[in-house]
């Protein structure tokens, strides 16, 4: 009958080792140390998306918000911004995106800013409704949303100029991203795809800049 290769009773070579190991409270410190630090070492090396490119500056403006105060384009500085161009009657219909961005960007401090530009000239067949009660019925928080109205036209153009935009373009149903320094971003639709892409960006903007 062939020898056995093991004792009978003592462990082979590889089995005391392993025990010997295992009994060891330094091995199960390393062991929980390299599942922490691997993970993190990945997610260091794995390469961020690019910042999203500077389209242009936003102009100048002078409109006034839901709680009656004049709003400049000054006044949006130091955050990041997600704004629209829309209509009272869009809003009185719940029809803007914002109202669900607004959702998803609570947890963001003071660091994002939500702006609707709200065409409220007396040419405007919805201009009888105010822009608090519009603020109202869309929940826009005043901290967080600002409902600027007046006749956005002007601006309008000019932020089509300074996206050199085809004459005659318009923004409605488009969102801006702009940075803590005036400058805009991104331009998408609100549609799923676009509004995940500015919420990309805008994370990548918030921890560039520091907000």
């Amino acid at each position: 009958m062939t020898a056995s290769l093991v004792t009978s009773g003592v462990p082979a070579a590889p089995q005391r080792v392993a025990a010997w190991l295992t009994g060891s409270p330094w091995f199960w410190a390393l062991f929980v140390a390299a599942a922490f630090t691997l993970p993190l070492v990945r997610s260091v090396r794995r390469a961020l998306p690019p910042a999203p490119p500077v389209l242009g500056s936003f102009p100048a403006f002078a409109l006034v918000d839901q709680a009656g105060n004049p709003v400049h384009e000054t006044d949006l500085r130091g955050h990041l911004v997600v704004a629209e161009f829309t209509t009272a009657a869009a809003l009185a219909e719940g029809g803007s995106p914002l109202a669900k961005l607004q959702r998803r960007v609570r947890n963001t401090g003071e660091a994002v800013h939500l702006v609707s530009f709200v065409d409220t000239a007396p040419r405007s067949p919805s201009a009888g409704l105010t822009l608090a009660a519009l603020a109202q019925g869309a929940g826009a928080g005043a901290w967080r949303w600002t409902l600027a109205g007046g006749d956005v036209r002007p601006l309008e153009a000019a932020t089509l100029k300074a996206l050199r935009a085809p004459e005659g373009g318009t923004l409605a149903g488009r969102l801006l991203l702009l940075d803590a320094r005036g400058r805009m971003r991104r331009i998408g639709a609100p549609s799923p795809d676009d509004i995940d892409l500015m919420m990309r960006d805008t994370g990548l903007l918030v921890n560039m800049e520091g907000l």
